[in-house]
């Protein structure tokens, strides 16, 4: 038998739950942390990449017109990073809910302990995700409202 954090107990058994919330669930905690920073890391490293090899076709001097491409692409782009960090920010919800919880069932020291970091963490990766959210969103906004080969 291993003592994996999803394994059911009974309800008559205090000693297993005490021992079931000393777990640290460290994968929902990386998942609610990066997730959203890394969507918003993806939209802007691919998204400049791709105006770059766009824009490279023309210069200041004689511009060019952008290739028919460049606008799906980025959209497609926005929209897939968009959903990633939606998803990353909802997982950090459900983090904090569910520490929020464990911290109140806390008996003993290791269990409180252990509950006390992962309800620290859970906050801090929700702050995290709710800021490069709204990067997200104004990056998003920005490659609606910018050309890509413009001048700025």
């Amino acid at each position: 038998m291993s003592d994996h954090p999803t394994r059911t107990r009974s309800a008559n058994d205090s000693h297993g739950l005490n021992q079931d919330l000393a777990c640290f669930h460290s994968w929902r905690l990386l998942i609610a942390t990066l997730a959203t920073p890394l969507a918003w890391f993806a939209q802007m490293f691919i998204g400049e990449v791709l105006t770059a090899q766009a824009c490279s076709l023309s210069d200041a001097r004689h511009p060019g017109a952008t290739p028919a491409w460049v606008m799906p692409s980025m959209m497609v782009l926005s929209v897939a990073c968009f959903v990633a960090g939606i998803a990353g920010v909802v997982v950090a919800w459900r983090t904090v809910i569910f520490t929020r919880t464990r911290r109140e069932q806390a008996l003993g020291e290791r269990a409180r302990r252990v509950t006390e970091l992962e309800w620290f963490l859970a906050r801090v990766s929700a702050l995290s995700s709710a800021m490069f959210m709204f990067g997200l969103v104004s990056t998003d906004l920005a490659v609606l409202v910018v050309s890509p080969c413009g001048r700025w």
